[in-house]
């Protein structure tokens, strides 16, 4: 609702009594606003109109959301995630005039810990061409050169559009319709590629954004461009970027494994992997490849031998455990950045004594029968990333149906910025099991 008006019709029946205040008034024009989240350091931000909280959005790094809005003066506000009752999460804020007939683009960029919004703003699109825009919102890294060029010409002997240091922009720019292929490399020279997307769409009289963000961790890509696409948002991955894998043996016997790709043992891509230890990454196929897990040279005997999927640009763990013999696979996209204010944990199980595992986490000298938990993870499993408020707490790991405690409490301590996971095996006993901590130490 535009306060303004209402303002103005208060003053207007005192003055004139009875007489419609919207008699003859035309209503507010609109516009579109999109509203990108490029900040990589935060787990989330929520983007919120006039703290209207109905008008709230809440948007992963890498996040989009288109609002219509009247055009007018508003306050908007982002705010992190709330990271304890005594520790708020920081809000920011910043006014803006949306105008009839232009569309806004509120990219959330980040710069030394802090969000900082970027405004783009563009006209109507012409009806016979496609209008691009552009932002370096990596404002860690260097200048870099954008090309967008049609499908399959590549960037040999082309002319970038534009040179973009970190938080400048691409003004809106005229384009043919048709299809194109982004790329991005470091600032005069082309040699130096730093992303080539694949082939995307351009259609007459549509207004396409690309942001640029710093993956910082995310994969094995430095940057992705975030396209919001007539209307539409994608990630546009760098198409060259690898696949990496990293394994944990998990297996009951706690004896070592090789880990091949498509039967290839000569040598395997991980040779000997001891028990319990989280490997190093390795490049693996990107697309549809065969994993293949073995007693130590020794590839006659495939405790597992399974079909996978390396992404583009994807760091992927993949803990095996279950049965000696017949060994099942648990896979999960590995996520690097370190946030602000924030550690991330996540949990492994591989104690196949058990149905099930509930990883609890309690503040000091808790009781972790009265909170919920974290995760409930059967063998092998690993779960999603956690963000925690930067202390102390008690893990618990307790057997997944009755409850009862089956190691812990074991005192930890989360620093903002950390990356942490924790490997539950089986203890010495089949009564117990216990905990390893892989990532950083705890």
């Amino acid at each position: 609702m535009n306060l303004r008006f209402l303002a103005l019709c208060g003053l207007v029946s005192a003055v004139v009594l009875g007489s419609g205040c919207d008699s003859g008034r035309q209503a507010p024009g609109k516009t579109t606003v999109q509203v990108a989240n490029a900040a990589a350091g935060f787990p989330s931000l929520a983007f919120t109109r006039e703290q209207e909280t109905s008008n709230q959005a809440a948007l992963q790094f890498k996040d989009a959301q288109s609002f219509v809005y009247d055009a007018d003066t508003y306050d908007f506000y982002v705010e992190e995630p709330t990271l304890a009752r005594e520790n708020p999460g920081r809000t920011w804020t910043f006014a803006r005039t949306l105008e009839e007939k232009i569309h806004y683009t509120f990219v959330l960029t980040e710069a030394a810990g802090e969000v900082v919004p970027v405004v783009m703003t563009s006209p109507d699109p012409p009806v016979t061409n496609a209008q691009v825009l552009a932002l370096h919102a990596a404002t860690d890294l260097p200048a870099f050169d954008l090309y967008l060029e049609r499908a399959g010409v590549g960037i040999a002997g082309a002319t970038p559009r534009s040179t973009l240091n970190a938080g400048e922009q691409l003004a809106p720019t005229t384009l043919p319709s048709g299809d194109y292929e982004l790329f991005v490399t470091a600032a005069g020279n082309p040699a130096d590629v730093w992303l080539t997307s694949t082939a995307f769409t351009l259609v007459d009289g549509s207004s396409s954004t690309f942001v640029v963000v710093d993956q910082k961790g995310l994969g094995t890509a430095r940057i992705n461009v975030l396209a919001l696409l007539q209307g539409t948002s994608t990630v546009l991955l760098d198409r060259n970027a690898p696949a990496q894998l990293r394994v944990i043996n998990g297996a009951p016997d706690k004896l070592p494994r090789d880990v091949a790709v498509d039967s290839q043992f000569s040598p395997p891509l991980f040779s000997a992997t001891a028990f319990a230890v989280q490997s190093p990454y390795a490049q693996t196929p990107v697309g549809t490849y065969k994993l293949n897990v073995t007693p130590p040279g020794n590839p006659g005997v495939l405790e597992i031998d399974t079909t996978t999927t390396g992404g583009v640009g994807q760091q992927t763990t993949m803990l095996f455990s279950s049965a000696s013999g017949t060994l099942l696979p648990a896979y999960a996209a590995d996520d690097g950045r370190r946030f602000n204010r924030v550690g991330t944990i996540r949990f492994m199980n591989a104690a196949s004594q058990f149905l099930a595992v509930n990883f609890t986490l309690t503040f000091p000298d808790g009781d972790p029968l009265a909170s919920l938990p974290v995760a409930t993870l059967f063998t092998p499993g690993i779960s999603s990333y956690t963000p925690l408020q930067p202390g102390e707490y008690d893990l618990y790991l307790l057997e997944g149906v009755n409850f009862t405690t089956l190691k812990g409490p074991t005192r930890i301590n989360v620093a903002a910025g950390g990356i942490y996971s924790v490997l539950a095996i089986d203890g010495p006993d089949t009564a117990t099991a216990d905990a390893i901590f892989l990532d950083d130490p705890l």
